[in-house]
């Protein structure tokens, strides 16, 4: 039997993301994998990193009180949903916290 320490994770992770993007992440990790695509790996991994960062920061807004002058709208929380998400993106790209390096250091092992 063979343990797999990122798949397990991935799967915790489950029922912050949603099922769907979970098994995004593993098919393209899985078909980068299997086409020994070491830059598609590094990409999906700089993917999950910012999905990682991305629920982070929306977790860390819920800490700040709400801003009388915005209000919570809908449009406001789309707003910022796809803010923090562009933040994420632009993090991850830029080193980020370096937690994608450590999983295509685990999973390019495998290629």
């Amino acid at each position: 039997m063979e343990i797999n320490p990122i798949e397990g994770a991935i799967k915790n992770m489950l029922p912050l993301w949603g099922n769907q993007q979970v098994e995004d992440f593993e098919k393209v990790i899985d078909k980068a994998m299997k086409e020994k695509d070491k830059e598609k790996l590094m990409e999906a991994c700089k993917q999950l990193e910012a999905s990682f960062i991305s629920l982070m920061l929306k977790e860390m807004k819920k800490t700040i009180p709400e801003d009388p002058l915005t209000g919570n709208s809908l449009a406001n929380d789309i707003f910022t949903s796809m803010l923090y998400d562009k933040y994420a993106e632009l993090m991850a790209q830029s080193g980020g916290f370096g937690l994608a390096e450590e999983i295509y250091n685990q999973l390019s092992k495998k290629v």
